[in-house]
């Protein structure tokens, strides 16, 4: 899986993001979260009598059919009718009834021999991989042929002058009483979030094992204030649909958007098991895979299964790796949560000028689900900027390419011709856009126009906030859309929530139901459909959703 956010392929050059600085120990102090999860052991022991072997992390799992949890002293028993490994047991993981281990190449052998499942547990980038901003934008329906656009850049993309979605419903209910669970790289104690004030509940670091908290990359935090910023530092303009949400901060990344399965299990047991202290009601994961066509072995997939059949409502990046079709990222393509594409609103409440991108994710998954489940705004989205991070770095860079290009643009064309091409690569320019360049003035124009607009889409606005785009951002936009939802009516199931949410959207013309899903989220629709069930008193049927008494924790 992969983290959104790093490494644009723009015909830009991206330099690399900076080291580690300081991070959010010296922020205003929270309540520390003292709720701890429920798992064996603090450490690796060795299990058996070890020898010489290389060992690889893996988490093991019940066999298929069969309930019972994993326990290490069922697996010492087992192996020990088996001879002797190199193996040492560390962390259960209640929520699936697994177990993580490093285990030598013959252990690993006789455990499949018996019937266990083993997931490799090696570290790998979760964070969703940044959209690439292609030379001619194709828009791409379903079942058609592509249909170019001319080049962006002839009109720039207007100026968000307003927060989005502005309605009276959408002004009256903010989210107010209700959680977001962030589960991501972390984050910081922004003042969007802190003031006036602080509205970050706990903080559970399942990286690193810090209690203040912090964000080392930058996407955690954008994405919470995608969600729930009161846009404290924009006068209100960059501020998120449930400005006044509280939030819980999970961090299961590292600094470079990397991650253990394991550390994102532990990371959704974690909210499951403290849903009730913190009234979590919604658990926000942009983060993804790539999907198996096997979901019933993929443990994430499995995870935020459990997580809705105890009442949270589980929101989830598609992806960006669109157009393709099958391309939904895991967990997003399991068919129990709300799986968010992206939309271009180009920063406007008129909706004949939106469009989605090429990079959102299409479906159906790959084993036929019809996905996503609905778009929502996920380009040149502007969020809270974590400083000293990768995400802030890149912003810097782009904003001085940005400039750059802003000065060949002001150039005639005798004098563009002669720019040093040594100078273009310092700037940042590959050696594509410097050919596109210097092979004729049109050309040149055309190509600088492509580029100030897809540097414009990453801005660095006054140190405190970043402009991203991908479905990363969409994602956490309709969390907090969920939230005003449930402070208009907390009786609603993740199922009701689902239901509202796609019989409200507003679909675009033209695109299929694997490109949109049931369309543009209508969040004043959808809050209302929510006041309503509350009123007629909706309850959901047996078939909505898994009562809580029977799920699994």
């Amino acid at each position: 899986m992969r983290i959104e956010g790093q490494g644009a392929e723009t015909g830009l050059r991206v330099f690399p993001g900076a080291e580690r600085g300081a991070t959010s120990d010296a922020s205003p102090a929270m309540p520390t979260d003292r709720a701890e999860l429920s798992i064996a052991g603090g450490g690796f022991d060795a299990a058996l009598p070890g020898r010489a072997g290389k060992v690889s992390p893996y988490i093991i799992m019940p066999p298929s059919g069969k309930k019972e949890k994993v326990t290490r002293e069922q697996l010492q028993n087992d192996l020990a009718k088996k001879g002797n490994f190199n193996v040492a047991f560390k962390d259960e993981i209640p929520l699936l009834g697994g177990i993580t281990a490093t285990l030598d190449d013959k252990a690993r052998a006789a455990l499949q021999g018996m019937g266990y499942r083993l997931i490799s547990d090696e570290t790998v980038r979760f964070i969703l991989p940044q959209p690439s901003e292609k030379q001619r934008q194709a828009t791409h329906f379903d079942d058609e042929s592509p249909v170019e656009e001319p080049a962006p850049g002839a009109i720039m993309r207007p100026q968000l002058e307003e927060p989005r979605f502005q309605s009276p419903l959408t002004q009256k209910y903010t989210g107010r009483g209700v959680t977001i669970a962030v589960v991501d790289t972390g984050i910081y104690p922004h003042p969007d979030f802190n003031v006036p004030n602080n509205r970050i509940l706990a903080f559970k670091d399942f990286v690193n094992g810090r209690t203040i908290p912090y964000d080392d990359n930058g996407h955690g935090t954008h994405v919470a204030g995608d969600a729930a910023g009161n846009g404290f530092m924009s006068n209100g303009l960059y501020r998120g649909p449930a400005p006044d949400a509280n939030l819980v901060g999970v961090k299961v990344l590292n600094q470079n958007g990397g991650g253990r399965t394991s550390d994102i299990l532990k990371g959704i047991n974690w909210v499951v098991e403290n849903r009730e202290r913190y009234n979590i009601r919604v658990m926000n994961l942009s983060l993804g895979n790539h999907a198996t066509s096997d979901p019933e072995n993929d443990p994430i997939f499995k995870a935020v299964e459990r997580a809705v059949e105890v009442g949270i409502t589980v929101v989830t990046a598609a992806g960006n790796e669109g157009p393709d079709k099958n391309s939904i990222s895991s967990p997003g393509d399991n068919p129990l949560v709300i799986t968010v594409g992206a939309v271009d609103d180009n920063n406007t409440p008129d909706p004949s000028d939106d469009r989605i991108p090429d990079f959102s994710s299409r479906g159906p998954t790959l084993v036929g689900v019809p996905k996503p489940d609905l778009v929502a705004p996920g380009e040149a989205i502007i969020g809270p900027n974590a400083p000293v991070t990768p995400t802030e770095q890149q912003a810097k860079k782009y904003d001085q390419i940005n400039q750059t290009l802003q000065w060949l643009r002001g150039m005639d064309d005798n004098s563009l011709r002669q720019v040093p091409n040594e100078t273009l690569r310092l700037v940042g320019l590959t050696d594509d856009t410097i050919e596109k360049i210097k092979s004729s003035p049109m050309s040149a124009r055309m190509e600088i126009e492509r580029l100030i607009q897809a540097t414009d889409r990453l801005p660095l606005i006054e140190t405190s906030y970043v402009g991203a785009p991908g479905t990363s951002m969409a994602t956490p936009i309709v969390s907090g859309i969920i939230a005003e939802m449930l402070e208009a009516n907390p009786r609603l199931t993740p199922a009701q929530v689902k239901q509202i949410l796609k019989s409200t959207a507003n679909p675009l013309p033209r695109y299929g139901i694997n490109t949109q899903g049931a369309g543009m989220i209508n969040p004043h629709d959808a809050i209302n459909r929510s006041l309503q069930e509350r009123a007629e008193g909706y309850q959901a049927s047996i078939y909505d959703y898994v009562p809580e008494s029977k799920a699994t924790v």
